[in-house]
Order: C-alpha cells, then sequence, then structure tokens
C-alpha cells in the first residue's frame, strides 16, 4: 500500500514470491479492507452535535457537582490523617464508637467545607476539565 509516495508494507518483487509474498499480499489486502471499513464508518458518523444551551449547562452543573465531591474526599483523607496523629485517650472516650461517630462527623464537615468554597481544589478541578483544548 502506498500513502504519499511511501509504501507501508514491504513490495513483492521476483525475490519476494512464494509463501511470504502471499502472505504480505495478504496481509495488504487485510489492511485496505479495514481501513476503507473504519474510513467510511467515520465519513458516516462524521456529523457533529453541537450542544444546545441548556445541555452545556447541565454538563457544566454535573462537572462543577463532581468537581465539589472529589475536593469533599479529598478533605476527608487529609481529615483522617490528620485525626491520627491526635494520641488516643480512654479517659475521652476515644473507642471504636467515638472513631464512626469521627468519621461520619469528618465526612459531612468536609462536604460542608467543599461546597463552601473549600481550599480551592473544586474550582482547579472544573477549570481544567471545562477548558477548551
Amino acid at each position: 500500500m502506498q500513502i504519499g509516495g511511501d509504501y507501508l508494507l514491504p513490495q513483492t518483487s521476483l525475490r519476494n514470491t512464494g509463501t511470504a509474498g502471499a502472505n504480505v499480499i495478504d496481509d495488504e489486502a487485510n489492511f485496505q479492507a479495514q481501513l476503507k471499513a473504519a474510513t467510511d464508518k467515520l465519513d458516516k458518523s462524521s456529523s457533529v452535535k453541537t450542544m444546545t444551551e441548556d445541555e452545556v449547562a447541565k454538563r457544566d452543573k454535573e462537572i462543577k457537582d463532581a468537581s465539589v465531591q472529589l475536593e469533599a474526599i479529598m478533605l476527608k483523607l487529609m481529615y483522617n490523617e490528620m485525626w491520627k496523629t491526635v494520641p488516643k485517650n480512654k479517659l475521652f472516650g476515644d473507642d471504636n464508637a467515638m472513631d464512626i461517630y469521627r468519621d461520619m462527623y469528618n465526612e459531612e464537615l468536609t462536604k460542608v467545607v467543599a461546597e463552601g468554597g473549600g481550599i480551592g481544589l473544586a474550582d482547579f478541578i472544573y477549570k481544567q476539565l471545562t477548558q477548551a483544548k
């Protein structure tokens, strides 16, 4: 096969005959058929669908919500790691129930912090996901 004057597969000659030459010809024919099928499929589906203003607004809201949720998860991980540095003390009820309560508290706290602006991670993620290429 030749594109722009360059051969993509080795060409057969008098030296390249027999089974090896037949394999090269078969490979090239298969490649040509696959390339044509892919090109035809691309040509048929190349109609670009533009999004309406409502669809764009909905998509942007979904991206913003996902960004805020990701920031909340990151903050919760950070809070959990910070709590690991606090020494445990039985005097103040530091047991399994307290760990469960603290985990639930941290989850809700980080959701509220992220929705209120957080540390800016959600805005950064949103900008990265919505910037035009």
